[in-house]
């Protein structure tokens, strides 16, 4: 059985109050992102290595059991040797570690080691170095049976420290992690708030796709969960709620245009779109540093459909004729803007997938009376466009 260990002992140097462990990116705690590698690492005891009990603290066993796993506290060394059997592995994060999973699993995939970085930029981020040419990662897997060593050394001895001397006594091997994540900043020591605020940026920029000048409601629903994506997240929200309240938005579209506002129904379906985009934006951050998926891609796509639907129905009202004559061309406008994004060149993709520009425009052609000809313009552009792709790539098949 793999048992994990995680600590909530050190203090940020900037706040003597806060643990380390409870300090937040992206509105996951750096206890939290460590608890998910441990259960990753199918880890079936989670052991809390810390002076009191708080609400963060049980918040993490509530996770823990929520998972199936056990969940221990203790507050010094000694009380550790009896929770890890001999026949156990041991795996012990550091203080303040903020892991990237997906290495950190490869690294430990073949069985007990000791994470080791390069000596000098692993000094300079912060990691302790443990010989000539290594520092030690911050994170460390041995043999339950090397644990029991612990009780000869001094009840008061730091617990983490005392596990790596351990393990490098009893000669666990050391796993080699590439240089690149400290260059990246996606393996880092946080030791402060200040430290941890600063590598946000980068961190939202690592993880949210950039905006592209082509899609500029796209962009803006990425911009805006780049700058405001962390605080929501922390506050709880999840990026269903943003793509509840883009259906929500072209709900009202379409109550708008059956009132008969059919510039304001448009202009809501766009917003909406643009609320769906920033929902999976937010997805993008909320799953940053994980190798798991956070299952909203699905309540996302279904989202895009019924806000598509929803601008259908908005432009169906807005234009006059039969049933019929007033449906075909938003549903053939749609339905084509759909069709080219998966055949035409990336960046024209982008243009045929941004429902908010789109919107406007539409906006624009029915404020001038001209929304007939406008929707026909349009798809006569997707159908030149397909029909431009097919010559250089032979995509679509001629008859």
């Amino acid at each position: 059985m793999r048992v994990g260990l995680i600590s909530l002992i050190e203090r940020a140097g900037d706040d003597p109050e806060t643990p380390l462990a409870v300090l937040a990116l992206a509105g996951h705690s750096l206890a939290e992102r460590q608890l998910e590698l441990l259960l990753g690492l199918g880890c079936e005891r989670i052991v809390c290595l810390s002076g009191g009990v708080g609400r963060d603290l049980i918040a993490l066993q509530h996770r823990v059991e929520a998972q199936g796993a056990r969940f221990n506290l203790i507050a010094g060394p000694r009380q550790l040797a009896g929770l890890v059997n001999t026949a156990d592995e041991l795996i012990v994060v550091a203080d303040g570690l903020l892991p990237a999973a997906a290495e950190a699993k490869v690294a430990l995939a073949n069985g007990s080691g000791v994470l080791v970085l390069p000596v000098e930029p692993g000094i300079a981020a912060g990691f302790e170095r443990i010989d000539l040419n290594h520092a030690w990662a911050g994170l460390l897997g041995m043999p339950g049976a090397l644990v029991e060593r612990i009780n000869q050394l001094p009840p008061d001895c730091d617990t983490i420290s005392a596990l790596l001397r351990i393990a490098l006594q009893g000669r666990v091997p050391e796993r080699s992690l590439p240089e690149a994540l400290l260059a990246e900043r996606r393996w880092a020591l946080i030791t402060s708030r200040e430290m941890l605020a600063q590598l946000e940026p980068d961190w939202f920029r690592r993880h949210i796709a950039p905006p592209s000048l082509w899609a500029p409601g796209r962009a803006a629903a990425r911009l805006g969960m780049r700058k405001w994506g962390g605080s929501l997240l922390a506050r709880g929200w999840k990026p269903d709620f943003l793509a509840g309240a883009g259906i929500a938005l072209a709900g009202l579209g379409v109550v708008s245009a059956w009132f008969e506002h059919a510039v304001a129904g448009i202009i809501l379906c766009g917003l909406g779109w643009i609320s769906g985009e920033s929902g999976a934006a937010l997805a993008m951050l909320a799953k940053a540093g994980s190798d798991q998926e956070e299952g909203t891609g699905r309540s996302l796509a279904i989202a895009a459909i019924l806000i598509d639907l929803a601008l259908v129905a908005v432009l169906a009202l807005a234009l006059h004729g039969t049933r019929a004559e007033r449906l075909f061309p938003p549903l053939v406008l749609l339905g084509m803007a759909r069709i080219a994004s998966g055949y035409i060149s990336a960046k024209w993709a982008e243009v045929a997938q941004d429902r908010a520009a789109l919107a406007l425009l539409l906006a624009i052609a029915a404020a001038g009376g001209v929304l007939l000809p406008a929707i026909q313009l349009l798809v006569l552009l997707l159908i030149a466009a397909l029909l431009g792709f097919s010559r250089e790539s032979g995509q679509i098949t001629q008859a």
